[in-house]
């Protein structure tokens, strides 16, 4: 009886100290001192235009340019990807040259409707079906 006594007790002082905690330890303890929070998407275009041809890198940059760096002006990075996806029309595999862009932002309404603009005025100038948005939470330091 004396164990379960004492079992209860050093629950019962857990649950206090975790109640006194202060919540903004509990989430700055994710990130190191001098990290932040910070939301990323990884923003997938792919490069083949419905039809026959390609984004050239001309035109890519151009919508670098107009588009996307206007929104995110803070900066981002790009890399040059090769993607397959299936087909459901025809179940063959399609293979392409893509860029993925990375964005590092502070989360908020006005972001995310840059994003979704982003995306659709890619998928609307290049008939695209999708642009692929990949979306994680990362502790951020520079």
């Amino acid at each position: 009886m004396k164990t379960l006594s004492n079992f209860i007790c050093v629950v019962v002082i857990f649950i206090l100290f975790l109640l006194t905690f202060p919540q903004s330890n509990l989430a700055s303890s994710s990130c190191p001192v001098e990290g932040q929070t910070m939301s990323k998407v990884e923003l997938y275009f792919g490069l083949n235009i419905p039809g026959g041809g390609k984004v050239e890198p001309l035109v890519w940059q151009k919508f670098l340019d107009n588009v996307i760096s206007p929104r995110f002006p803070d900066g981002l990075s790009i890399d040059k990807i090769s993607g397959q996806w299936r087909d459901a029309k025809t179940d063959k595999t399609i293979q392409e040259e893509s860029r993925m862009v990375m964005i590092l932002y502070k989360r908020s309404a006005k972001a995310e409707q840059a994003i979704e603009d982003i995306r659709a005025a890619y998928k609307s100038q290049f008939q695209q079906d999708s642009v692929m948005r990949l979306d994680e939470i990362n502790c951020v330091s520079f």
